[in-house]
């Protein structure tokens, strides 16, 4: 068995803390704490502390109420100046007098007497969060030597602050050891040294004012039995610090207990909710009530996680109860559920800003405070076919294969596949114009965890659907770098279905607010850069991505002779002109339909789904057959066992398919609006049409000149195969990530 370890938070606040002190505090007008000195020390106790201890701010009225146990001691945490630098710091002091504490309010304009006389009378002291400003103190180097100069103990770990600075803290103060390093600092501020040992020592406490999380941060002294032999390890830097996990959950338990405890006291919580929402705030353990809550919302965290969990999980509860039974009290729940589920997202980027201020300051010493580059690459389409899912997978597939610090993260209830990151999602919802798109909606605050706790530096945004706007906050709150993709024309689309110019241009807008807003913007073309530059963003803020396609799986080799006479039941082979792709008006179906009724001797064939199929179907001549979709070994068959490509959408931002249709030996016809002409070289590889009669002429006379055909033909497969598929994303996933290495230069 080894030594016993005494344990003791060392820095707690009770109601005895009665001036409003944070901003939520002064916002309600309520003081900062509400505990009671006796529900404290019950708590502290069934968390195993050994001594208990509280340290309300300029007073210890609130520990004289239990200072009768022989395991308590008095302690204050005081507000001291700093009167030459202008500064305010908190001093925690520990075994102190009614006698010492007067005399240390009346010190305390003074930190250089403060500590002469803590040391005069061997009181243990420790400077409290030595790297949190105090009233708008700055924290800089300057600051932090002189507190290297007075203080042998710093606080190391805060139960309200995060554990991403931690080591940086620890750092800085191990800078400072050793007596010939203290004497150089006192030489070059002109300052007496207060210090009695040559190594800082720490110690933790929870710094809690709600009650709720009090003893699950602490400081240890191995083998102290008494009082005075804990105090006495303080004062030797005998100290050893340890905690439970350290989150937001801790600031949120805080000021939600402070904030209930206030409209508590005036008896304004609903008598049919107070059961339960005591139990919540841990003025009562009816273990039924408990029960009864996790139940509802289908949770078991542990008991200090509680409060989190329900914020998390209560919008999708909201959500359910208004669409079941709309009514404007629901709408009103839903609305609160929302503010309750953003709030510990906020109280989460408070600490990681105090954190980067942290960051900030290490340079200042020297310190590296870089992280690995591990990039979030977030997709609100995945399982689905369409160009950006594919590419996601293709991105998943290389990085994997080329050790490359890329995760796809994706937020869908359907999605079950090693290598990929899945949030669960809060809901679903189908998404507008492609209703069998669903796209899930995760939590905020289980985004930001992901990023936070799995060491994100990057959030790539490939998509600007649910996930990818609240990859773009999370981002943003954590101050993580931020790159975006521009997949898919989205405001011409709205333009296309709703004919409202008003609202494609504000999604314009929008993208160009994100686009500012990030730190890379990548568009598929030189068309769609130039355009976005039109409508605000900066030239030189995008990158053109260019995609290569498999020449493996897409070449004409896999051409099969009858392959549409005998998959379509046709009665004899003609030329084929195919389309491949979603079977949308945005597409250009219509145009492609028309082109067929005009060309009655060629067959011409539809390969996807999609939402305008069934009336495209209606409205087709004799010569054309829908497919649905084809995948793999068959749609690269499909491809190279037909003669002309037509293409005829005018919202393309890339043209993907137009590629595998090169690739598999087919000259393409496409738009001239888009971005699909930017593969064509015009009369060598493929034709770019301005106008129904120009796609039918181009495709009758490729339909009629077998040695045009063969001729482009050829051009397009090596146009195609000069596009690596795997050059082109390593090109691609390099510049994203900011890695420096450009492997493929597009043509």
């Amino acid at each position: 068995m080894g030594e016993f370890l005494a344990k003791a938070d060392l820095h707690l606040h009770s109601k005895a803390s009665n001036l409003p002190g944070g901003w939520f505090s002064k916002l309600i007008n309520c003081p900062e704490s509400y505990a009671e000195p006796k529900e404290l020390y019950k708590r502290l106790k069934e968390r195993g502390m050994s001594f208990v201890t509280i340290t309300d701010h300029n007073t210890i009225s609130g520990v004289l109420e239990i200072a009768h146990n022989k395991d308590v001691f008095i302690s204050c945490e005081y507000t001291v100046s700093v009167p030459d630098l202008k500064a305010k710091i908190h001093v925690l002091t520990y075994g102190i007098s009614e006698v010492d504490h007067e005399e240390l309010l009346r010190l305390r304009e003074n930190v250089y007497d403060f500590v002469k006389y803590l040391k005069k009378r061997a009181i243990a002291h420790s400077l409290a969060h030595p790297f949190f400003s105090v009233q708008q103190t700055e924290v800089n180097r300057q600051f932090i030597e002189r507190m290297v100069l007075l203080f042998d103990n710093w606080e190391l770990i805060n139960g309200t602050r995060g554990d991403g600075a931690l080591s940086l803290e620890e750092s800085i103060a191990r800078l400072y050891d050793g007596w010939d390093r203290i004497n150089l600092i006192a030489e070059k501020h002109s300052i007496e040294p207060q210090r009695s040992r040559d190594k800082i020592a720490f110690t933790a406490g929870s710094d809690d004012h709600g009650g709720m999380d009090v003893g699950r941060t602490w400081t240890a002294i191995q083998g102290a039995k008494t009082r005075e032999e804990y105090l006495n390890g303080l004062i030797e830097g005998r100290s050893s610090v340890g905690t439970q996990e350290l989150s937001e959950a801790r600031l949120l338990n805080m000021i939600f207990r402070v904030g209930y405890d206030h409209y508590r006291k005036k008896g304004r919580i609903p008598s049919e909710l107070k059961p339960f929402t005591d139990y919540i705030f841990m003025h009562s353990d009816n273990p039924m009530i408990g029960m009864l809550i996790r139940s509802f919302f289908g949770i078991n965290p542990p008991r200090e996680n509680l409060l989190l969990e329900i914020c998390n999980i209560i919008p999708s509860v909201a959500i359910d109860r208004l669409i079941n039974s709309p009514s404007p009290q629901k709408l009103g729940e839903f609305i609160l559920a929302i503010l309750a589920h953003l709030s510990p997202a906020f109280l989460l980027y408070a600490q990681k800003r105090e954190e980067r201020k942290i960051q900030e300051l290490s340079k200042d010493f020297g310190l590296n405070t870089s992280k690995p580059k591990l990039v979030a690459y977030l997709t609100d389409t995945y399982h689905h076919i369409n160009g950006v899912a594919r590419s996601a997978k293709i991105v998943k597939k290389i990085a994997a294969e080329e050790d490359l610090p890329f995760k796809v993260v994706v937020c869908n209830s359907e999605v079950e596949e090693d290598g990929i990151i899945n949030l669960k999602p809060l809901i679903e919802v189908p998404t507008p114009f492609y209703e069998e798109l669903r796209m899930g909606i995760p939590s905020l605050i289980d985004l930001m965890h992901l990023l936070d706790s799995n060491g994100f530096t990057q959030v790539h945004l490939a998509t600007q659907g649910p996930l990818g706007i609240l990859g773009f906050i999370a981002g943003k709150l954590l101050g993580l770098r931020i790159t975006s993709a521009f997949h898919t024309d989205i405001p011409a689309y709205a333009k296309t279905y709703t004919r409202d110019q008003k609202l494609e241009d504000l999604l314009w807008k929008a993208f160009v607010f994100l686009g500012k807003n990030s730190d890379r913007f990548f568009v598929p073309s030189e068309h769609y850069r130039v355009l976005l530059s039109r409508k605000g963003l900066d030239y030189a803020k995008m990158s053109v991505f260019k995609r290569g396609v498999d020449t493996e799986l897409f070449n004409p080799s896999k051409r099969v002779s009858g392959f549409w006479k005998s998959k379509l039941g046709l009665s004899q082979n003609s030329k084929v002109v195919l389309f491949v792709g979603r079977v949308s008006q945005e597409k250009g179906i219509d145009t492609f339909l028309e082109v067929a009724r005009r060309l009655q001797f060629a067959t011409f064939i539809v390969v996807g789904d999609g939402p305008y199929r069934p009336i495209a179907e209606t409205k087709s001549p004799e010569n054309v057959y829908f497919t649905g979709f084809m995948r793999g070994e068959e749609l690269a068959t499909a491809y190279a066992s037909s003669d002309v490509f037509l293409f005829p959408s005018e919202t393309e931002t890339y043209g993907q398919v137009v590629l595998e249709a090169m690739a598999s030996g087919l000259p393409p016809i496409v738009s001239s609006k888009g971005a699909s002409h930017e593969h064509i070289e015009q009369g060598v590889n493929g034709f770019v049409a301005h106008s129904l009669e120009e796609y039918v002429a181009k495709t009758e006379l490729l339909l009629s000149q077998d040695s045009i055909r063969e001729g482009m033909s050829k051009e397009a497969i090596y146009f195609a195969q000069s596009m690596d598929l795997r050059k082109t994303y390593m090109d691609y996933l390099y510049t994203i990530a900011g890695l420096g290495r450009v492997v493929y230069e597009a043509r």
